[in-house]
């Protein structure tokens, strides 16, 4: 299990797991990709007293484990991401609630937890509020915000942060081609999240194709008007995507703000990245049409 980082947060949980003086809810929050899911699977498989267990194909994780995460769906061939429903809650919670078939617990491990409809929160609140003596649920999120009130207060939260970038790069294992790791320019490294250098591991093609669209979006103001509406067009038939690289470009066009003297340039950097956030929270918590809300931004430079 290839974890970068986070080796005070995994040396506790461990030892928690060790003694049994566990939480039974936790909430892992913090920035995405920066590996807090492969935490939270480390901390499981301790939980069921199968810290060596490796994932497969036909078997990802261990029989006490239940992983929840949002499904996908497409539509008019726009792919966006569905809420986790009450139903799909329910049906988690009963096989938490059965007895562990291998150690002491039973977890459930809840990913995108942002992505749980209200109905479907209220569901999880129950079970928090009188918890199983034999169950632990996890549930992780890099919008804590989006969590209510009731549960946040119910839940031991562990924060993660960004993984150094020396962290990542002197970690052999983790980037085994030499190559791959040349045609990553620094600031991948920089931005402080292994699961996108892992993906362009992983997935060189798709990843390839993740990184000419950020370029173009760095070089945003020189484009013309039609290369900025096709931008636009292509980023939105995939909006979970379209995040994701918006997350990745936007601390980057900081970067680029705060090294500029000129504090008249500055200042419009500055109301643009608004721009961009306002963009991405609409993107995240309304069904506004992403193409138009992309072509707004773009067209604004």
């Amino acid at each position: 299990m290839p974890i970068i980082g986070h080796h005070k947060i995994r040396e506790r949980l461990k030892k928690l797991a060790a003694t049994n003086k566990i939480s039974q809810s936790y909430l892992f929050w913090g920035p995405e990709s920066v590996g807090k899911s492969l935490c939270a699977e480390e901390f499981a498989f301790q939980l069921v007293s199968q810290p060596d267990f490796e994932p497969s194909v036909d078997k990802p994780h261990p029989f006490d484990i239940c992983i929840v995460r949002p499904e996908t769906e497409t539509k008019r061939d726009v792919t966006k991401q569905k809420n986790i429903s009450a139903e799909t809650m329910r049906d988690a919670l009963i096989f938490l609630s059965r007895f562990p078939a291998n150690g002491k617990f039973r977890v459930l491990i809840v990913e995108e937890a942002h992505k749980l409809s209200q109905t479907a929160q209220n569901v999880l609140l129950k079970t928090l509020e009188d918890p199983n003596a034999t169950s632990v649920i996890i549930l992780i999120t890099h919008e804590i915000g989006s969590i209510i009130p009731t549960i946040l207060s119910r839940v031991e939260k562990v924060r993660f942060n960004y993984v150094p970038a020396e962290e990542i790069t002197s970690d052999a294992n983790f980037v085994s081609s030499k190559k791959q790791k040349q045609d990553l320019s620094p600031f991948f490294f920089s931005l402080g999240r292994p699961g996108m250098i892992f993906r362009a591991e992983s997935n060189p093609e798709i990843f390839t194709e993740e990184r000419k669209k950020l370029e173009k979006l760095f070089k945003l103001s020189s484009l013309g008007l039609y290369e900025r509406l096709q931008l636009a067009d292509e980023l939105s038939k995939n909006v979970p995507k379209c995040i994701r690289l918006l997350e990745w470009w936007m601390p980057g066009l900081h970067n680029q703000a705060v090294k500029r003297d000129n504090v008249q340039y500055t200042t419009r950097f500055f109301e643009f990245l608004e721009r961009a956030e306002k963009t991405l929270v609409l993107m995240k918590t309304t069904q506004s049409n992403t193409r138009l809300l992309l072509e707004k931004l773009f067209l604004s430079v």
